[in-house]
């Protein structure tokens, strides 16, 4: 375990992190609550936790999952999950344009992200934890449970699942105690 900059004034990443909230909030409108809900669990264990394990066995499971993700965006899209997710929660559904356009920025945001990750930079590990914790474990879970409670494939579930093992893996190399 090392210090990553724990001193660190947290203020403006506090900031971000709900700027990027209300921004998800008003794209993608309440059905995104959980993703806004997990960003702010992201952040609050980040804030919480002054020292973090070295990045090198953190690098594999940070790619593998983000491979996964951009798989995941793919599946969903194909199979039209801007469409079935929305009418859920009897939302309208979301355009492609703009299912695409926040899921590619959500990507951007990872690749960029892995960068301070890599050099074991502190902002890095935030960006780890949200990839763990929303776009795998609760990525994954929700495509299991939105399929069971369909009985049958509901759109994004095999990679969904695949996201879930990847985000559980990660974690787990961000959480462990060296």
């Amino acid at each position: 375990m090392k210090d990553a900059g724990a001193d660190d004034d947290q203020r403006p990443v506090a900031l971000a992190v709900a700027l990027v909230a209300l921004l998800t909030l008003f794209t993608m409108g309440w059905v995104s609550i959980v993703l806004v809900a997990t960003m702010g669990i992201s952040y609050l264990i980040w804030v919480s936790r002054k020292a973090w394990p070295d990045p090198e066995p953190i690098i594999w499971p940070y790619a593998f999952s983000f491979a996964v993700l951009g798989a995941h965006v793919f599946e969903e899209y194909s199979s039209g999950f801007y469409k079935s997710f929305p009418a859920v929660f009897g939302a309208a559904p979301w355009s492609a344009q703009r299912f695409l356009a926040f899921n590619f920025l959500w990507l951007i945001i990872f690749l960029v992200g892995g960068f301070p990750l890599a050099q074991g930079q502190r902002f890095g590990y935030l960006v780890a934890v949200f990839l763990a914790l929303g776009g795998g474990i609760g990525n994954g879970l929700g495509h299991l449970a939105l399929s069971a409670q369909r009985g049958g494939y509901f759109p994004g579930a095999y990679t969904g699942a695949v996201a879930l093992i990847a985000g559980a893996a990660l974690a787990y190399r961000l959480f462990r105690r060296s």
